[in-house]
């Protein structure tokens, strides 16, 4: 039998057959070998780990969320195959204040080992610097040229790419050789940090209780300013001046802001007052009527033909309530669309005066203030009117002018006292002079001023002013009622001086209004005058005490002016 082919010998047959088993599993894990490490995956019935990889997560945002009384919390989980061996592992932390992206005191932990990736704790805000190492806000004062004293703590390597610093410029009160007519236009209060905004004939002053000067900046206007308004829904403070019009200013770093526009209407150019009302919409009035901004036009829903300005304006309850010097209040319907006209009152009907001159809430009353017929009170929620109160029966005077309350105790400026009235009893508690808290003239503002912020007072206060430059400050409910003095600035009774002298850092100065003036040489003040009672013709000192020779006699006064 011829054989075709020869047998292939034993030797040779094995080494082929490893030779194909070797190329098989050669085969199979090229495609590994091709495609470069990747993470592992799921699939739709289980996960897939590589051999060997990279993973890039990328930047992740974690958004903490807490729970009531609980520490912000925000879990995040990479996963990694069973006894994955870790190595060249990189994490890196990013943050952007100006984008809201930051976090307070940040503690990054890996949960399955226990070990503190990031610690800020104790260190404030990552992200952004809003506060200053130590006090903050930071007041000091430029000796002579500059301040040192605020600094921040920033992270280390860190690259500052927006900077803002709200930088005040407070005064010290003013102080003047003339008397100080110090006559407050209007007042509001910043919702958020709780300073006080005083308009001040042509200026605002800005008030910061916890700081010394407490005056902390003050805005000048080419003209008187009338009216101050909150917008809560811009973040914003309107002021209403005499002759410029409005301007607007933020309230977070107080920028110049885009401000409502001159009326289109010649005879609306000037405005007396303004407000805000429940519908959005501001209305302004002056002596031909009320306009109305709507956002986009200023339109005219409320004309009149005489000639009385408006004194001040309240809504209440979707009622807008205007007074107008020597007419009276005009009352309209607050409605989406404008206003609807409802009846006026005047001394022709139910009014106590023509001239009220400030509006108040009181529980279900409105109160209504005159300079020459005392209060006026209407029950708003029931429509109907109670009694006046005026010289003839609760009140010292007929001349109303200021009006606060703190609780349940509703507090009357009225001629040179202040009333008490208790409105959950309905009775008046009580009266004080104003010259028993160092005012030596009548009652011109009494100003609430809450505790609401970081720079109100740590309790309520009322500010009393009788126009001379110092603020009292009334505690409500405490004993002695006064408890301080904030002042803005200082200044003699009268212009004319008779005669002086100097004693312990003092100089006393003799006028002509009875009033023996007293100047501190030391704080460069002037301090709370002494009523001689007579005109005073001369004054000495003999090292101890002041001598005071005036038409009721001759006076020995000690340093302390008593």
């Amino acid at each position: 039998m011829n054989q075709l082919l020869d047998p292939v010998p034993a030797g040779r047959a094995g080494k082929k057959a490893l030779m194909l088993v070797a190329l098989m599993l050669c085969s199979s894990i090229a495609p590994m070998m091709a495609l470069p490490g990747v993470s592992a995956h799921e699939s739709t019935i289980d996960t897939i780990w590589p051999k060997s990889g990279s993973n890039d997560t990328g930047w992740v945002q974690l958004d903490a969320v807490m729970g009531e009384s609980l520490q912000a919390t925000a879990p995040w989980t990479l996963e990694f195959a069973p006894g994955a061996d870790l190595s060249n592992v990189s994490f890196q932390v990013r943050v952007n204040g100006s984008d809201g992206l930051m976090i307070e005191e940040p503690l990054l932990i890996a949960n399955d080992i226990g070990v503190s990736l990031l610690d800020w704790r104790g260190l404030g805000m990552l992200g952004s610097a809003d506060s200053f190492v130590g006090a903050n806000p930071y007041d000091g004062r430029l000796a002579p040229n500059s301040d040192s004293g605020a600094t921040w703590t920033l992270p280390s390597d860190a690259e500052i790419t927006d900077l803002v610093i709200e930088a005040l410029a407070p005064v010290d009160p003013a102080v003047s050789f003339e008397p100080i007519q110090l006559d407050i236009g209007a007042n509001v209060i910043h919702p958020g940090d709780g300073r006080m905004y005083l308009a001040v004939k042509d200026d605002v002053i800005i008030l910061d209780y916890n700081n010394d000067p407490t005056i902390i900046d003050m805005i000048e206007f080419e003209s008187d300013v009338l009216d101050m308004e909150i917008d809560t829904a811009n973040n914003l403070i309107h002021f209403l001046t005499a002759e410029d019009g409005f301007t607007a200013l933020s309230l977070v770093d107080s920028s110049v802001q885009v401000s409502l526009p001159y009326a289109t209407n010649p005879d609306y150019l000037n405005f007396d007052q303004f407000l805000i009302a429940s519908n959005g919409n501001v209305y302004a009035a002056n002596q031909k009527g009320v306009a109305q901004w709507d956002g986009g036009s200023w339109t005219f829903p409320a004309t009149k033909s005489t000639d009385g300005a408006a004194l001040a304006m309240i809504e209440l309850d979707a009622v807008l309530y205007i007074s107008f010097d020597d007419e009276g209040v005009s009352r309209y319907g607050v409605i989406q669309q404008g206003l609807s006209s409802l009846s006026s009152w005047s001394t022709a009907n139910s009014l106590h005066s023509d001239e009220v001159t400030q509006f108040m809430v009181s529980g279900n009353q409105l109160l209504m203030a005159s300079s020459d017929a005392g209060l006026a009170r209407y029950d708003w929620s029931s429509g109907f009117w109670l009694s006046t109160w005026n010289s003839g029966n609760w009140l010292a005077s007929d001349n109303v002018a200021g009006l606060a309350q703190s609780g349940n105790t509703l507090y009357i400026l009225n001629g040179d006292s202040i009333h008490t009235y208790n409105t959950a009893s309905n009775v008046f508690s009580g009266s004080q002079t104003i010259d028993s808290f160092g005012l030596s003239g009548e009652g011109q503002d009494l100003i609430l001023w809450p505790s609401s912020g970081a720079r109100s007072p740590g309790s309520e206060l009322m500010l009393l002013s009788d126009g001379n430059g110092a603020l009292v400050e009334l505690t409500p409910g405490s004993t002695p009622l006064n408890t301080g003095v904030l002042l803005l600035g200082s200044g003699p009774t009268t212009e004319q001086m008779i005669d002086a002298t100097e004693l312990d850092g003092v100089l006393f100065v003799a006028t002509d209004d009875q009033y023996l003036n007293r100047f501190d040489t030391q704080s460069s003040r002037w301090i709370e005058p002494v009523f001689i009672g007579a005109d005073i013709n001369r004054l000495s000192n003999d090292g101890n005490h002041v001598y005071i020779a005036a038409d009721n006699g001759a006076h020995q006064m000690h340093n302390n002016g008593t």
